[in-house]
């Protein structure tokens, strides 16, 4: 009860600072969550509350992608927003709404037979904070405990019609956790990872090639609840209101003293003690509008190698229809008798 009553007091104070900072914010819808809930396949007695939008929701430029979500808690999650959602799409005709189909949630949908452990891939299994965005790439992560690579392939197939591209990122160990706990950008060209979750090779090295620092944040230093089940990196879900102004709980000094040095404005506010209930700063926001680049290129390495896959593509399906039109002779009509 007093974690709760502090969570909402720092709530209401997030909510002000960012107001100061000229941005507009809106709420959900809430709905009576104690009940039962059901679909044909399961029930359970009640679901989760409606604190991080960002689980639920993805947005890359005009486009808004609504995850499944992986937990049978959170299978209804979305409608709190539902009126949101709708009034952007009423008001923008330039917006569009995807909305991935939702998994059964049954024994068979996962590894152990309970959700407790990792989805098989047997159907469509992600949550949107699996996913980073970096203008028209994406970061995804299939395989730490809420998304699968069919859930990956169904992000990539939809996001490919608007010119994003999807590209997995893996880590040296696995654990539980979204990806806005293991790897935060901060501006163009840096970036910070959890010192629980080191990127692997091929990422560091992706980084590396297009000249992107990416720092250890190390881990969490606050805790405010023995409820507080939230990642080791959850200090990175931190909110970045504009390159190198970051919003960061105020008990992270060393985080605080690291985005300092590498000249970054540090707005701190006390926000532990919401934790319990889903997720950091970033977790609870999801930014709808925001001015910069939404297709811009941040690794040019992949820009290349996309080129290259064209040509090769191109020239695959130019071979086939030579195949195809080996010996063949088109049929030519017989002129009709002029009577």
């Amino acid at each position: 009860e007093k974690c709760l009553a502090e969570a909402k007091l720092q709530l209401e104070k997030y909510i002000e600072v960012l107001k100061g900072e000229g941005i507009v914010v809106q709420r959900p819808k809430p709905f009576p969550t104690e009940g039962e809930i059901k679909t044909p396949l399961w029930s359970i007695d009640r679901m989760g509350g409606f604190t991080c939008p960002r689980d639920l929701f993805f947005v890359a430029g005009k486009q808004v992608v609504e995850a499944p979500m992986s937990w049978k808690s959170r299978y209804f999650e979305n409608l709190a927003w539902r009126d949101l959602l709708q009034s952007y799409f009423t008001t923008d005709p330039r917006m569009r709404w995807s909305v991935a189909p939702k998994p059964k949630l049954v024994r068979e949908s996962y590894e152990t037979g309970v959700e407790s452990g990792k989805p098989l891939n047997n159907e469509i299994f992600f949550d949107a904070a699996d996913a980073r965005r970096f203008g028209k790439d994406v970061l995804f992560q299939a395989h730490y405990g809420t998304a699968n690579e069919m859930g990956r392939d169904w992000v990539r197939r939809e996001l490919k019609a608007g010119g994003v591209r999807v590209h997995d990122i893996e880590f040296d160990e696995f654990h539980f956790s979204h990806l806005d706990a293991r790897l935060t950008p901060v501006d163009e060209g840096l970036a910070l990872f959890s010192g629980m979750d080191h990127p692997n090779a091929a990422a560091k090295a992706l980084f590396k090639e297009n000249e992107w620092q990416l720092l250890d944040a190390g881990v969490r230093t606050d805790c405010r609840s023995s409820s507080d089940n939230c990642a080791p990196g959850i200090h990175m879900n931190m909110l970045t209101i504009a390159p190198r102004v970051c919003i960061v709980e105020a008990n992270e000094k060393k985080l605080q003293k690291l985005l300092s040095d590498e000249g970054c404005d540090v707005i701190p506010i006390d926000f532990s003690a919401c934790y319990p209930w889903g997720g950091g700063l970033n977790c609870f926001t999801l930014d709808i509008y925001r001015q910069g680049p939404a297709a811009k290129c941040y690794f040019p390495s992949l820009d290349r190698a996309a080129e290259k896959q064209r040509a090769k593509e191109e020239a695959e399906a130019e071979a086939r229809k030579q195949q195809v039109l080996q010996g063949f002779v088109p049929r030519v009509a017989k002129s009709r008798r002029l009577k």
